[in-house]
């Protein structure tokens, strides 16, 4: 309830700012979209009691109707299957990283990412306190229950990617996106993580970075019926929008002609990883900012050559110490803001 007091203005923002980008790009009004989130979330208050009251009490503190708070908790999977059956040339973004000890000056584990998305979105970072699980602290968008880019007091951490594949379909009515990302910030170890992920079929498709404080990170590639586990080459991993190796893994991607900026983000990623290694916080600053290949870049900005309703910006630059506990974001492109310090033990 308290998210939905805080964030009410920006909530009514999110809500608004989605309503206009399914009608635009999913072809679905306002009643489609509402009619889809209440069946989602009938699945949900049988898959988690917990997150199905916190969509609840956003919905109270907010005073916006709790279906278009379970649209906000559910756009990952509506708005990705509708964009993903209309071929559209998506949206995409986020470039993901993890360090092992051996890459870091100070030899913790250090994973983040840059998140991409709408310009005009609201995001927050939010703290969760559980009386049986781990503490969390995350970034979200405003409206989203828990958060989706964060790390734990267990020094678990979690970033994602938005993937697509043509066997993606929201009326499977599996567990959620957003609802795998609250799990897996409520999960002890990488085991439990790991099965919050692949321990269920999905509804959709996306890719979650998973790492442990003292040497454990891991990449999952997650398709509705298959995954991918990927292992560090060498001391580093990254991560962006598309499979590594869909062929191998029997996996259809729908056809995109931009694609190929997924790969570049992601290969520039590893190339800057891994000749600047041992990386501190500062000297991973410095890779978020870059802009080679702008504005598709590891640094996005608006693109002038698409549709405004296609442009894609960092939203948030982050960078997680999983053994400190802490982490660092900053309010928009890491190029023009500053990274500011949170940690779970204060």
């Amino acid at each position: 309830q308290a998210h939905g007091e805080t964030l009410k203005d920006l909530i009514e923002k999110n809500i608004q700012i989605y309503f206009e980008r399914f009608e635009k790009e999913a072809k679905l009004i306002r009643s489609e979209v509402l009619e889809r989130a209440e069946s989602c979330l009938e699945s949900l208050q049988k898959q988690s009691l917990n997150y199905y009251e916190g969509i609840g009490g956003i919905s109270e503190g907010s005073n916006q109707g709790i279906l278009e708070i379970a649209m906000l908790n559910f756009r990952y999977e509506l708005l990705y299957h509708a964009i993903c059956k209309l071929q559209i040339d998506a949206v995409d973004g986020c470039t993901s990283y993890a360090l092992l000890p051996e890459a870091s000056v100070n030899s913790h584990t250090i994973m983040g990412q840059n998140w991409d998305w709408i310009p005009d979105v609201e995001c927050a970072v939010v703290t969760t306190v559980s009386p049986e699980g781990p503490h969390h602290l995350a970034f979200t968008e405003a409206g989203i229950f828990g958060g989706k880019i964060g790390l734990n007091s267990e020094g678990l951490g979690i970033t994602v990617n938005g993937m697509y594949t043509t066997g993606d379909d929201w009326t499977r009515f599996e567990k959620p996106f957003h609802l795998r990302c609250f799990e897996v910030l409520g999960s002890k170890t990488m085991e439990d993580a790991l099965d919050v992920l692949i321990g269920t079929p999905r509804s959709c498709t996306a890719n979650f970075m998973i790492g442990q404080a003292q040497n454990s990170i891991m990449d999952v590639e997650s398709a509705p019926d298959k995954y991918v586990q990927i292992s560090p080459q060498g001391e580093v991993l990254s991560h962006a929008n598309h499979f590594t190796d869909p062929d191998s893994a029997e996996i259809t991607e729908p056809p995109n002609p931009r694609r190929y900026l997924s790969k570049f983000r992601c290969e520039r990623m590893e190339a800057l990883l891994n000749e600047l290694k041992p990386l501190d916080v500062e000297g991973i600053q410095e890779i978020l900012k870059d802009h080679e290949n702008y504005p598709q870049s590891i640094c996005r900005h608006p693109d002038p050559d698409l549709p405004p309703e296609q442009h894609t910006v960092t939203k948030t630059g982050v960078i997680m110490d999983l053994d400190e506990r802490k982490l660092w974001l900053t309010n928009g492109n890491p190029c023009k803001n500053e990274f500011t310090e949170f940690s779970l033990l204060n």
